[in-house]
């Protein structure tokens, strides 16, 4: 039976069973804990537990856990503003609707419209089993707590729900005022995190109740303005406005073929914004003991078309997050003991700060990096007060005009600051490396950047040049 035992999953890492310590560890002093997703993604799910669940369990934690999701809500903020706080969005959202896209509501039924977009497809699956171990009104709780977490965490990267069909939801991200490129970064953001919820928070949920983990496929592609045609559907009263594109239809084509708790991602996805290869996999399979690439998602030879396919490698990517906890073998951590932030120059030359990942910039836009060392016992122990900037490069823009892509700032060693200017197209890194007085290294971590002009083009399917 589903019980007060369900806090103890949300908690057991944290050793807390009381609530007067789950809101001093939430809460302190008004203010999140920033640094770590986890409890941010806990909150998500436990703020969804309805009323009836909690009138026919037995214990007091149920009720706990239901009064922690309201607790000091005036003095701080719920989960869903908490990540776009932590992934800087200031702007209002994009979004808070279901159906036709904020552009496009004004379209009549003759008309049309050829504007991008960037489409995705979630699907879940091993949740038809809670109809065999739980009531109807529990099975109902599951499902619309993992479908209202998976529209907020969409939200949260100014995503438009477009329907929701079952166990999957179908989502649009991009609009007339964003850049291809930051409504591309937005889903491969928005999709990272929803594994990441998923993996931390509702496995252990699912283990809880004796069920297989959830298995979450995510699809993702996009199609440039010539590509996708807006337009109304339908007849008479039951009409429906959604995008005519064989990028779209490749989203949800794309989530098919997704291994469990994966992202796959179109070609046009990786080729615009010139992902670099850390990032991405080749599905693979085995046909007669020997392990093939599978790397089409469209291959057909009469019309020459020819569309390929990626594995994204999202806890990879998470890693790069220089806001973010990390898998690192150092002594000293990222974000906990030091944390590289940055600063763009807006037009009128002032600084303003910017986070790592989550959007691009131009070309020539001025930065600065800086190490920021906290306030730590680990960090007088260690005395670390040698440091080496290294700027990593990746894509064909940089490949083709420098020598080397990581290179060494020689002038700004053992300097807390480093100026730089974004020049090629692509994701980058700027590195900082820690040492102590010995010149042992103690610490290592990378700001990961976007640059994107806007001037690559996407891959044509209609052409009848297509090349394999």
């Amino acid at each position: 039976m589903l019980k007060y035992d369900l806090l103890h999953i949300f908690l057991k890492d944290l050793h807390i069973v009381q609530l007067e310590c789950v809101t001093d560890y939430i809460y302190s002093k008004g203010e999140y804990d920033m640094d770590k997703l986890k409890p941010i993604f806990d909150q998500m799910f436990a703020r969804k537990i309805p009323d009836k669940i909690i009138e026919k369990s037995s214990g007091r934690f149920f009720e706990e856990m239901k009064n922690w999701g309201d607790f000091g809500v005036e003095a701080s903020l719920p989960p869903r503003e908490q990540l776009r706080k932590l992934f800087g969005k200031e702007e209002i959202q994009f979004s808070s609707r279901i159906g036709v896209h904020p552009d496009f509501e004004d379209i009549k039924d003759d008309d049309s419209i050829n504007q991008y977009i960037c489409s995705l497809f979630l699907d879940i699956s091993g949740s038809t089993k809670l109809g065999l171990k739980f009531p109807l009104e529990t099975v109902r709780f599951y499902k619309k707590a993992i479908l209202q977490s998976a529209i907020e965490i969409f939200q949260v990267f100014d995503g438009h729900i477009h329907r929701l069909q079952g166990d999957a939801v179908f989502a649009f991200f991009g609009h007339k005022n964003m850049k291809k490129s930051d409504a591309i970064i937005n889903a491969l953001n928005a999709a990272s995190l929803m594994q990441s919820y998923n993996k931390h928070t509702l496995s252990e949920v699912f283990s809880n109740a004796g069920l297989e983990p959830l298995k979450i496929r995510i699809g993702i592609d996009i199609g440039d303005d010539h590509q996708v045609l807006w337009s109304s559907y339908g007849i008479g009263e039951i009409t429906e406005v959604t995008a005519t594109s064989i990028h779209t239809d490749l989203a949800a084509k794309l989530q098919h073929k997704a291994p469990a708790n994966s992202i796959m991602i179109g070609e046009n996805v990786w080729s615009y914004l010139d992902l670099p290869d850390e990032f991405l996999k080749v599905k693979t399979f085995v046909k007669e003991g020997e392990e093939k690439d599978e790397k089409y998602i469209l291959e057909d030879g009469r019309l020459k078309a020819y569309y390929q396919m990626k594995l994204f490698k999202w806890p990879e990517y998470l890693n790069s997050f220089s806001f973010l906890p990390k898998n690192q073998k150092q002594l000293l951590k990222s974000p906990e003991h030091f944390e590289i932030v940055a600063r763009v120059a807006d037009n009128s030359g002032e600084f303003k700060e910017f986070k790592s990942n989550t959007k691009s910039l131009d070309k020539n836009c001025k930065l600065e990096f800086e190490l920021v060392l906290k306030k730590h016992s680990s960090l007088d122990i260690l005395s670390p007060n040698r440091y080496k900037w290294r700027v990593i490069n990746s894509g064909k823009e940089a490949a083709a005009s420098e020598s080397g892509l990581c290179f060494e700032m020689e002038n700004y060693e053992n300097k807390l600051i480093c100026d730089q200017a974004t020049a090629y197209t692509g994701h980058h890194f700027m590195e900082c490396v820690i040492m102590n007085k010995t010149g042992i290294e103690i610490g290592k971590d990378r700001f990961g950047i976007f640059v994107n002009d806007e001037t690559f083009e996407m891959k044509n399917l209609l052409s009848t040049n297509g090349v394999k």
